[in-house]
């Protein structure tokens, strides 16, 4: 019997923590919540889940500070998926969520069967993604060395400091290179499906990516009028 998937629900709203801890459980989660982002800090300091559900709007630290600290740390929970939780029907603060790191939204009030739907997928999704069978191979071009299943690249020696997300679309990139990959095909690949302002997420990570590729952002070509693509290097 596969082991429980752990969840970590932060929101200040005490009803809804309790209507979605008991429908998290019905499902066979473990779950633990808190009601702010110092709490939740705390809390990953002595164990990683499999998941966290964030509310956007948090008291004290918010759900995107929250975000940026974790993504931007050290800890194993860097490498953990999330799912925001917004009242804000405008795409403004979606879009800054995924370009911060996180993997999903929905938007409140949702149906609980859509956000058992989205969280099921997500950890599916992760987990298809660590185990997968060519991933545990390290690939290369030119000085870049990467190892999916480690979250591992460096150039020349040079550990990169880079964001799951980040991760992933260069690991995707290098591995198919010299094809052409659409901001639609990298937001569905990636993400697990199509968002609005998909190429204002896309290229705010590619932006990022440059930084860190440092001489080697050459090989990160934009195509005009498609998407990216990885210039392949001996």
């Amino acid at each position: 019997m596969r082991e429980k998937n752990t969840i970590l629900v932060i929101d200040d709203e005490l009803s809804l923590l309790r209507s979605v801890k008991e429908r998290l459980e019905i499902e066979n989660f473990n779950v633990l919540t808190c009601t702010t982002a110092e709490q939740a800090i705390a809390e990953l300091s002595r164990f990683t889940p499999d998941l966290m559900v964030v509310d956007l709007r948090l008291p004290g630290m918010s759900g995107l500070d929250f975000c940026r600290q974790i993504r931007s740390g050290e800890s194993p929970a860097r490498l953990v998926p999330i799912i925001f939780l917004t009242t804000d029907r405008s795409e403004t603060h979606k879009v800054l969520g995924l370009e911060l790191g996180g993997d999903d939204y929905i938007t409140k009030p949702f149906s609980p069967a859509e956000f058992v739907a989205r969280v099921k997928a997500l950890i599916r999704r992760n987990r298809l993604a660590i185990s997968g069978e060519d991933q545990d191979e390290t690939i290369s071009s030119g000085k870049l060395k990467m190892n999916y299943s480690r979250h591992e690249a460096e150039i020349s020696g040079r550990a990169l400091d880079l964001a799951p997300k980040e991760f992933e679309i260069l690991y995707l990139l290098v591995k198919k290179g010299g094809r052409v990959m659409t901001r639609q095909f990298l937001m569905e690949r990636i993400w697990g499906r199509p968002y609005a302002n998909t190429s204002r997420v896309i290229d705010t990570h590619i932006k990022n990516l440059r930084k860190s590729l440092g001489k080697m952002q050459d090989c990160l070509i934009t195509v005009e009028g498609l998407g990216y693509k990885w210039k392949t290097t001996e």
